[in-house]
């Protein structure tokens, strides 16, 4: 918890911390009206394609009726949704979350396209089509990506959240899905009020001590399958070139651990011959090793 002050030389003050509800102050007229103002609150360089975005639909045509509070796309070229809670979020907060991540997954750059000139209008800001499109390509750092699209990243603002929401979001980050929990609090300061925006996780010491690892492992997990693959399509061109007769033998070590000899060998394989295969036209006899 925050704890502010107003401070007068050595006399520190406590503020009183209130809340929106306690305000009168709700979630669409005023927190995402902020969150829309100032999208640095959802992480750096994040552009705001749209808001109350309801245009759904299944397959049969019917409008769905959920309602994404705000969609925005980061300069990287991912989509960022968000969810607004303006007390203590609701127990299934993440669910929801995650229902319009795999929503908006969907989307390419023709669909944002419209619902960002959608967005502008309502507005009052009227943008073409074409100019609306080159605005969302610009605001990407390199070539757009339709892959990048499909892994959007989460962000759920509330007052506060409770256990089941927090241990969730822990191991869904550490499966790989990137959610972001934003706590916005509300102080009382001489008759004025003073919203603050704090990300309450992933913290600095959780990304260095529990998300790092994690991913570390699942990319060493993905580098040993990877090797894998390589060490067996490496056999494959071997015996499409002719170069190991039927009945070789091959004796497969671990690259860090190969013997050395006179054969030379991709880096992520590496092997001896029980027998010697038959030389090419012209190519030195290297013998082999038992």
């Amino acid at each position: 918890m925050d704890h502010l002050f107003t401070v007068d030389g050595r006399t520190a003050t406590p503020i009183s911390r209130t809340g929106l509800a306690a305000e009168g102050l709700l979630e669409r007229q005023h927190l995402q009206e902020w969150v829309i103002a100032h999208p640095q609150v959802l992480g750096e360089s994040v552009l705001v394609i749209t808001a109350e975005y309801d245009r759904w639909a299944d397959t049969d045509g019917v409008p769905a009726r959920d309602r994404l509070d705000v969609l925005g796309l980061d300069a990287t070229g991912r989509l960022v949704v968000v969810e607004l809670k303006r007390g203590t979020a609701d127990r299934d907060v993440h669910l929801q979350a995650i229902t319009y991540t795999a929503l908006v997954s969907r989307f390419d750059l023709d669909t944002l396209t419209q619902a960002h000139r959608g967005f502008l209008l309502r507005r009052g800001q009227a943008l073409d089509i074409d100019a609306c499109r080159q605005r969302l390509l610009d605001h990407v750092d390199g070539e757009w990506s339709p892959e990048l699209l499909q892994r959007p990243r989460q962000v759920i603002i509330a007052a506060d959240f409770p256990k089941q929401v927090t241990h969730s979001v822990v191991w869904l980050s550490e499966m790989g899905i990137d959610i972001d929990l934003v706590q916005v609090g509300l102080w009382r300061v001489e008759g004025s009020l003073v919203a603050g925006f704090t990300k309450v996780y992933p913290t600095p010491e959780v990304e260095e001590f529990t998300l790092t690892p994690a991913r570390v492992e699942g990319e060493a997990a993905a580098k040993k399958l990877q090797e894998r693959s390589r060490s067996r399509n490496a056999v494959h061109v071997l015996i499409g070139a002719g170069l190991l007769p039927d009945g070789t033998r091959l004796l497969m070590t671990p690259p860090e651990v190969s013997p050395p000899g006179p054969m030379t060998l991709p880096s992520h394989w590496s092997g001896t011959l029980t027998e010697s295969p038959t030389p090419l036209p012209g190519s030195p006899t290297t013998s082999s090793r038992a």
